[in-house]
């Protein structure tokens, strides 16, 4: 009777050890909605750069650098750069385009404010914004109304903690902090009372010692590329408001143990969903053992999903559940159900 026993408990082990086997680990990129979504009548965006006038400039980066060499590297001062905030503006419209959210249209002749002094953009007519969307074909504006940076570079000395880089008592230290203030606003004329403003402010940091002066800012982020890095920080942090984001998991999925999940493998691989489906479907309906049965359920939970039909996923994904339990089945459907709450709330 032991014997029988200690048999049946071998198999079941096998059994699981088998099953766990034929599951492989897929990553994926999915959307996570974004926290301020627009209303879904704006698909396309014409982006403008009102913050610039007469106070911005486009200096060389070698010039630029030269003022804070001058300075000894200690300089608090506000720079006004064309480069930067227009930086702001391309990156945006990449981010905006590549998040599959908005079509975009950045004109030529994207910065109206050049030739006047204007401390802080007046906000725009309904006119001038109508006659932006019937020009460039799109729904509303979005418009970059004002932007500034503020650089803060230190130099000096600190304790050397480092005996095995110089053996003098100090190391030489540049410290840089660039701090923008950014604001947007959407100017949609088809609803007049929707016009909403997106203030940003952030500040970023550069940090670097070294025991040889010339060593030291060889190798630390000039003025100039820190204002750039500004600039598409200041996009990151609006597109990340207002666009989906693409982000990277990983999914479970039954890719051996039958020849049909095998066969199926360089389909899943290759991101064809409509084609495996298509055939993990047919083998369903088939009479099949319960165990294939609900790993090819499973298989069409996670190819519905990719397909961006969450109802359907957790439909199939129950199916395989009933037909045979599975911790990962279990596991799965909590996921699906809790990107389809966070989808629904946003």
């Amino acid at each position: 009777m032991n014997r029988v026993w200690n048999l049946l408990i071998i198999l079941i082990i096998l059994s699981f050890i088998s099953s766990c086997r034929s599951v492989s680990l897929l990553t994926v990129d999915l959307t996570v909605p974004p926290a301020e979504d627009l209303p879904k009548e704006i698909q396309s965006l014409t982006l403008i750069n009102r913050a610039v006038d007469q106070r911005f400039t486009d200096d060389p980066k070698d010039s630029i650098q030269l003022r804070f060499y001058e300075s000894g590297f200690n300089l608090d001062t506000i720079i006004y750069d064309i480069s930067a905030s227009d930086t702001l503006l391309k990156a945006l419209a990449n981010l905006l385009y590549e998040s599959g959210r908005y079509d975009v249209v950045i004109p030529e002749n994207r910065f109206p404010m050049k030739d006047l002094v204007n401390a802080y953009s007046d906000t725009m007519s309904w006119v001038e914004a109508k006659d932006l969307t019937k020009r460039f074909s799109t729904d509303a504006v979005l418009s970059l109304d004002y932007f500034k940076t503020e650089i803060d570079a230190v130099f000096g000395k600190i304790p050397n903690r480092d005996w095995t880089v110089t053996t003098r008592d100090y190391v030489f230290l540049a410290d840089m902090r660039i701090g923008y203030i950014a604001n947007f606003r959407l100017y949609y004329p088809e609803n007049e009372e929707f016009r909403v403003s997106y203030f940003i402010a952030d500040t970023l940091q550069w940090q670097t010692d070294h025991a040889d002066i010339t060593e030291l800012f060889k190798s630390f982020t000039k003025v100039k590329d820190g204002l750039t890095e500004a600039g598409i920080s200041a996009a990151l942090n609006l597109n990340n408001r207002i666009a989906p984001v693409w982000k990277s998991y990983e999914r479970a999925w039954f890719s051996s143990g039958d020849a049909v999940l095998r066969e199926t493998s360089p389909s899943v691989k290759s991101g064809d969903w409509e084609s495996a489906k298509q055939k993990w479907e047919a083998y369903a309906g088939r009479n099949i053992s319960k165990s294939l049965r609900s790993k090819l359920e499973f298989n069409i939970a996670f190819a519905c999903e990719m397909q961006g039909d969450l109802n359907e996923a957790l439909r199939w994904g129950l199916k395989s559940y009933n037909t045979q339990f599975r911790q990962v089945t279990y596991n799965y459907l909590n996921t699906l159900k809790e990107r389809k709450s966070l989808i629904e709330k946003k």
